[in-house]
């Protein structure tokens, strides 16, 4: 009877706290309803995850007690069982009934036992299964309320900040180190169903429209910033295939920094036209029409870039999808561009290597060359991986409207992506641009030269975090003809470059290194 007595008295012992960690699932079943439908802040499900937390913990402290509890009532009840098999021979009647009924009040208490602990471990299961659904309620409510804190009204901010070492070797010239940053910031917001719109602000000087970069330097001065973008967007409710750019917004067509730099964004007037197709291939076609002005003056004609894209996309399998792009762009009346070159009001990253026409006196006049780009793309996109899709593209350009030195390629293979934290990206690209392909004061501000170059470039990105990115690029490049622009080869081996004798005229490579730290927001 005593051994009865203190199971009873465990059985109570366990059964106390049970109830009360019932109550306290039941408070923060209840708190969690109360935080969805009162729409509660982040820090609601996060405190009810530290409850349910503290739940589980008391829970299994319960389970470990009821087990111990189960063996020790089996370990009585064996050693009441020998006891009687020993008495067994003395008494054989007696010992028996007496057996019989203390092994069914064990077996009746070890069965209450095992039932307590089944109801225990259900509670901790049912504990478990919503703590996982309140983490991911709370993944989902941080997510919100991340992206309600880059709002104000209808409006949303992003940017980002690159810090980058930038190193340059050349046989003939000295070495050269220097460190820059680039900051920028966008503001976009919905102005109504229909329009939309943004302004971005960004380093870099005013006078170089290829560069948002700022160099480490003047004497720890203040850096500028410029308006980089400022454009309203239509897309009418009647024409939903129809999008209409005003004023200085992003590429509308495609392209690669072969014709304009990734920092350069086009100001004018836009229209873009996309369609769906239904077939088994033919994805999506796209037309864009793009009116540019660049460049207005009170006594005679503007200088406009005219032109167009068409886009076609198509699947290519359930791994490969294909694009094709072909665009006609003219840039009317460029000269302007060429004299404030020559006159020092406009100052890009590279010098020129284009041709120019002079004057008498030696100022110049204008570019030898008109400009109409015939602009080929062909992207393939391989989904071999998740984590390492597989890009190839090659980009031919063809300056029609020149005389000679007028057509440019640039090939490219990127392997990897840089999405999350974790992943990585390599890419190498081969750049030739003939003298006169294109207007080098619009290209890739990267290269050995705009124009008249030889290339090549290799890239890899690791994401260190999901907003951060570690990238190391080498630009190793060369002028493809020197003697075309002597002034451009370094001083100390510039002299097989000016005399009669050109046979020994040679532009060494020029390793250009840049390591990149970039943080997004």
């Amino acid at each position: 009877m005593i051994r009865i007595f203190s199971c009873i008295l465990i059985l109570l012992l366990a059964r106390q706290p049970l109830t009360v960690a019932d109550q306290r699932a039941e408070a923060a079943s209840e708190h969690a309803e109360a935080s969805r439908a009162g729409g509660g802040s982040a820090a609601s499900p996060l405190r009810e995850i530290d409850e349910l937390k503290e739940l589980i913990r008391i829970q299994q402290s319960q389970i470990q007690k009821l087990q111990s509890a189960v063996e020790q009532q089996q370990r009585q009840l064996d050693k009441a069982m020998t006891a009687i098999e020993a008495q067994s021979s003395a008494k054989p009647g007696a010992a028996a009934v007496a057996g019989g009924e203390i092994q069914r009040e064990k077996v009746d208490d070890v069965e209450l036992l095992k039932g307590e602990l089944e109801a225990v471990a259900d509670s901790a299961a049912q504990a478990n299964q919503r703590l996982t659904k309140v983490e991911a309620d709370a993944a989902t409510t941080n997510k919100t309320v991340e992206a309600k804190s880059k709002q104000l009204g209808n409006f949303n901010f992003s940017g980002d900040i690159r810090v980058r070492y930038e190193p340059f070797f050349q046989e003939g010239a000295p070495d050269r180190h220097r460190e820059r940053f680039r900051a920028r910031l966008n503001v976009t917001g919905k102005l109504s169903d229909e329009f939309s719109g943004g302004i971005s602000v960004a380093t870099g000087t005013l006078d170089d429209p290829i560069s948002t970069n700022q160099t480490m330097t003047g004497f720890l001065n203040r850096k500028s910033f410029g308006i980089d973008r400022g454009y309203i967007t239509y897309k009418p409710k009647y024409a939903k295939n129809l999008r209409l750019d005003a004023g200085k917004f992003a590429y509308p067509w495609y392209r690669t920094p072969m014709t304009f730099d990734s920092d350069v964004n086009p100001e004018g007037f836009a229209e873009t036209l996309s369609f769906d197709v239904a077939s088994s291939s033919l994805q999506n076609v796209t037309l864009v029409g793009i009116q540019l002005p660049f460049n207005e003056v009170s006594s005679g004609p503007d200088s406009f870039i005219f032109g167009g894209q068409i886009q076609t996309h198509f699947r290519l399998g359930s791994r490969a999808r294909l694009s094709l792009y072909g665009a006609g762009l003219n840039i009317m009346r460029a000269d302007p561009i060429a004299v404030a070159l020559g006159n020092g009001s406009l100052k890009p990253s590279l010098p020129n290597s284009n041709t120019f026409r002079t004057n008498a006196s030696g100022a110049v006049i204008g570019y030898a060359n008109k400009f109409a780009y015939l602009d080929a793309i062909l992207k393939l996109d391989l989904d071999t991986n998740p984590r390492f899709p597989t890009t190839l593209l090659f980009n031919f350009v063809n300056n029609v409207r020149g005389s000679r030195e007028r057509s440019g390629y640039w090939a490219e293979a990127t392997v990897g992506r840089n999405k999350e934290a974790g992943d990585v990206q390599f890419g190498y690209s081969f750049i030739r641009i003939e003298k006169d392909a294109v207007i080098g004061v619009e290209n890739e501000s990267d290269l050995r030269s705009s124009t008249n170059v030889l290339s090549h470039r290799l890239i890899f990105g690791y994401m260190i975090r999901n907003n951060v990115t570690g990238q190391f690029t080498a630009w190793i490049g060369k002028l493809a003809n020197p003697w075309e622009n002597p002034g451009l080869v370094p001083p100390g081996v510039r002299a097989a470059c000016t005399g009669a004798d050109l046979s020994n005229c040679e532009d060494p490579y020029l390793k250009r290194l840049q390591l990149d730290v970039i943080y997004k927001f």
